[in-house]
């Protein structure tokens, strides 16, 4: 069971005890006030008895209300500095500036509320970051292609080029228009599946053997570069939507292919632990940094930011939507230079999964 905070108990007991401070305060500078003016005759002692007591508390009355004015405006602005201070860095915030962090000391309260707001800065920050990325990464690769399909397609339009020439031009054109088409299909698919609230289709069939398809529809790829297979599949019967997660063994293992150097190898394993099982996808080649592990997962996200390798930045978005739609996880470990290790558990039976 999820622990309550005390959060808002501990406020109440603190505006309740700053409240009990003033009033003590106020009652006894009133007091003190009041004994000081009868002392010096500057104020009438009370009546004797039988004579009306108004006009003496009535005095005493406004000598209070005056002293607790007084004492709340010195005293109250204390407790309410870091309130002050958090409104006007959400302010900040609101203008864009996500840079903005506060370090509320006391109450413990205010610490807990100052590791929260910088937390959330920090994630703004990085998603304002991430949304700059994916313009410019969009740009990037849509532009590119164009450029190369716009000056090829001129060149060619000249006519003054050998046989050799031509076919090599249009060997780029057509290159860079199916760059394209894969970029227009993996955004398409992305959409689609982001909208997805149910599994389409669900149906019971062999992810073992339906790895064992996907490495070989690649066989092109991993053959060119003399890759060979580590097996440890088992033969698992699950319910999911079999094209969706074609699409995540292919991306896996088309990843895995393309950063392996050659005549390495990649391991494929398989374990299950309960009404769940966890396949890996295991290369031995160039592996990512930190940095690229936090993002590797975001839309159009590449580690390499030269964009010199084959690839878009769609593929894992997509396989992480898919995992996430059979209410799954994916992780990934990796160091440099040793390999990544891609690793998706998902439940054996998602038939009546939906997304929330």
């Amino acid at each position: 069971m999820k622990k309550r905070s005390g959060f808002p108990t501990n406020i109440v007991l603190l505006s309740t005890g700053i409240i009990f401070i003033l009033l003590t305060l106020t009652m006894f500078i009133s007091n003190t006030v009041i004994l000081f003016l009868l002392e010096h005759g500057i104020m009438d002692r009370p009546p004797v008895p039988g004579r009306s007591l108004l006009p003496f508390l009535l005095r005493a009355g406004m000598i209070s209300i005056l002293i607790g004015t007084v004492l709340t405006l010195c005293i109250g602005h204390v407790p309410l500095r870091p309130l002050r201070k958090f409104m006007e860095a959400i302010h900040s915030v609101s203008e864009g500036n996500f840079q903005t962090k506060i370090y509320l000391e006391h109450p413990k309260e205010f610490r807990e509320l100052s590791r929260c707001f910088n937390q959330m800065t920090e994630e703004l920050a990085g998603i304002e970051m991430l949304r700059s990325d994916f313009i410019n990464n969009f740009s990037h690769e849509f532009k590119t292609p164009m450029v190369s399909i716009l000056g090829f397609a001129r060149l060619l339009k000249k006519g003054d080029l050998t046989a050799e020439e031509q076919t090599e031009y249009l060997d780029i054109i057509i290159e860079e228009a199916k760059r394209l088409t894969e970029l227009s299909s993996n955004v398409l698919n992305l959409s689609k599946v982001e909208s997805m609230t149910l599994l389409p289709d669900p149906e019971k069939f062999n992810v073992g053997e339906q790895i064992r398809e996907c490495v070989v529809l690649l066989e092109s790829k991993w053959t060119e570069k003399e890759i060979s297979f580590d097996f440890a599949l088992q033969e698992l019967e699950m319910t999911g939507s079999k094209a969706l997660l074609k699409q995540v063994w292919t991306n896996l293992i088309d990843n895995a292919v393309k950063f392996s150097p050659s005549k390495s190898k990649i391991d494929l394993s398989m374990s299950i632990h309960g009404s769940s099982f966890t396949a890996a996808v295991t290369d031995h080649g160039f592996g990512m940094d930190g940095k690229t592990q936090h993002f590797i997962f975001d839309k159009f996200y590449q580690g390499d930011s030269s964009h010199s390798s084959e690839g878009n930045g769609l593929g894992l978005a997509l396989v992480k939507k898919i995992v996430e739609l059979h209410h799954g996880t994916i992780t990934v470990k990796s160091q440099p230079l040793q390999g990544s290790s891609f690793m998706v558990t998902l439940p054996i039976a998602s038939d009546s999964i939906s997304v929330k």
